[in-house]
């Protein structure tokens, strides 16, 4: 196993740029290195086979979840990386926090105007370990993945409010909350209507978010993004504006790519990288970890400064090197070499598009990716991340 680890180590500490000295250690210690790659290999099919398990855990999960909402609502409403969405009392009972809208929606079937302050309490006072455990498709996903795939790394989800901290910065008390309750409903929309699909009368309310959420949301995650911008030699802002482009500070986002978190990790690509190089081995990152909102920086902050200092070591301009990572950390370092290598036939050669890069003034390298990247979501993600770092 230590043999194992080394290997890996070697592997993640080289580089596109060093093949070469990489083929001189391989060619001088043939004997050693073809056992070793064997082991190296026979562990990353290892690992291939409990992702490709937890994939099909999450496929299931969820095709279950999505078949019991249709059963009941004419939309099928799930969370999302900027939206988090909750079902309660056997499906009748529907709770929507966008973050990116900035409001609160409520749902009830066969409810009245006056049974919504019973619901919105229970938001208040809800946290995310709570969430957590209500969440079918994570819970059962989670319960499933430690059973089959005993080395996964999983964590404690902490007990922070979701909601009520938009509101106030101290702990509400029931009595708090009650009030806070009907300081909400009396500012909410409310309305009724009827299910097409069960001709079932349902009952509404609509609600803006405090205007100051989006500071508050990033106050809490301050310290995690302090530590981390430190130890992995990052700008603060730059992580700030990942996780807000990412997830709007939802700390319950979630893509059923999968990523999970604030910075919306993917545990099969980013993951992976980001754990290898903090650990020396691969694991898969349950969602347990990655809803923790420390470990989700931590992993998201670590996986930008590969990018950054072994990926893209050989750009020269760091600010040419910093619009690089910001598309990288979205669509991948091969994509971002794709870009670069239209014209000498290099594809997704990052040493191929160094040159390329090089030659090039920041600007225009900046101007080139937000037109000539392969796809329109990362077109747009290098111009808003570069954007809203200036907010930070």
């Amino acid at each position: 196993m230590i043999r194992l680890i080394v290997v890996i180590c070697i592997l993640l500490s080289f580089s596109v740029s060093y093949a070469d000295d990489f083929e001189d250690f391989k060619s001088q210690n043939q004997g050693a290195f073809e056992a070793s790659k064997q082991e190296f290999t026979g562990y990353k099919k290892d690992i291939n086979k409990s992702f490709e398990m937890y994939k099909n855990i999450l496929d299931e999960e969820f095709s279950a979840y999505k078949s019991e909402i249709s059963k009941k609502w004419d939309d099928t409403e799930v969370s999302t990386n900027t939206k988090w969405v909750e079902y309660l009392n056997n499906y009748k009972i529907r709770k929507i926090v966008d973050f990116d809208k900035q409001e609160i929606r409520i749902d009830v079937i066969g409810g009245s105007k006056e049974g919504l302050k019973p619901v919105l309490n229970d938001l208040l006072k809800e946290d995310k370990g709570d969430a957590f455990r209500r969440d079918p498709v994570a819970f059962n996903t989670e319960k499933r993945l430690r059973e089959q795939v005993p080395d996964a790394l999983t964590d404690k989800i902490h007990d922070e409010s979701i909601v009520s901290s938009l509101y106030s910065d101290n702990k509400l008390t029931n009595d708090d909350i009650s009030a806070l309750s009907d300081k909400i409903l009396k500012q909410s929309v409310t309305g009724q209507g009827t299910s097409i699909k069960t001709g079932k009368p349902y009952v509404t309310m609509t609600v803006k978010l405090p205007q100051d959420s989006y500071q508050k949301s990033a106050k809490k995650i301050t310290k995690y993004v302090d530590e981390y911008s430190d130890e992995y030699k990052l700008d603060p802002a730059l992580i700030m504006s990942v996780i807000y482009n990412e997830s709007r500070f939802n700390p319950l986002a979630k893509s059923y790519v999968p990523a999970y978190g604030l910075m919306q990790i993917v545990p099969k690509s980013a993951g992976v990288d980001a754990i290898s190089f903090i650990e020396g081995k691969k694991r898969i990152l349950a969602p347990s970890y990655l809803y923790n909102a420390g470990n989700n920086v931590k992993i998201g902050s670590a996986y930008l400064h590969i990018v950054y200092y072994r990926y893209f070591k050989g750009i020269k301009n760091l600010e040419s090197r910093l619009y690089c990572s910001i598309a990288a950390y979205n669509t991948g370092a091969g994509n971002v070499a794709y870009a670069f290598n239209k014209n000498n036939g290099g594809r997704y050669s990052i040493s191929k598009a160094l040159p390329v890069i090089n030659s090039m003034s920041p600007d225009d390298v900046y101007r080139h990716l937000r037109d000539n990247l392969r796809f329109a979501e990362a077109r747009k993600y290098i111009v808003n991340v570069y954007n809203k770092m200036k907010d930070y």
